[in-house]
């Protein structure tokens, strides 16, 4: 199981976007998706307001932005376990 914790908040395509290409591999990697909204909490707003999407990994990788797929897919890779 590989923990994500994915920043986003409602209205942002490319949150969309990344959230869809997460699902899809979301079986196949075991991935553990916690999404925050950060409209939510004026701390995290102020954080990550101009970073969405923004993807923090067990071993403190981040990506953030345009995230790429190959970016992505080398995240998971480096947090796989066994």
């Amino acid at each position: 199981m590989i923990t994500i914790t994915f920043y986003a908040k409602d209205g942002c395509w490319f949150c969309d976007m990344v959230e869809e290409t997460m699902n899809g591999y979301q079986e196949k990697y075991g991935l553990e998706i916690t999404k925050i909204d950060i409209s939510t909490d004026e701390d995290l707003y102020d954080l990550y307001r101009f970073d969405i999407p923004v993807l923090e990994f067990e071993d403190g990788t981040t990506l953030h932005g345009r995230i790429k797929k190959q970016d992505l897919l080398a995240a998971i890779s480096r947090n796989m376990k066994g």
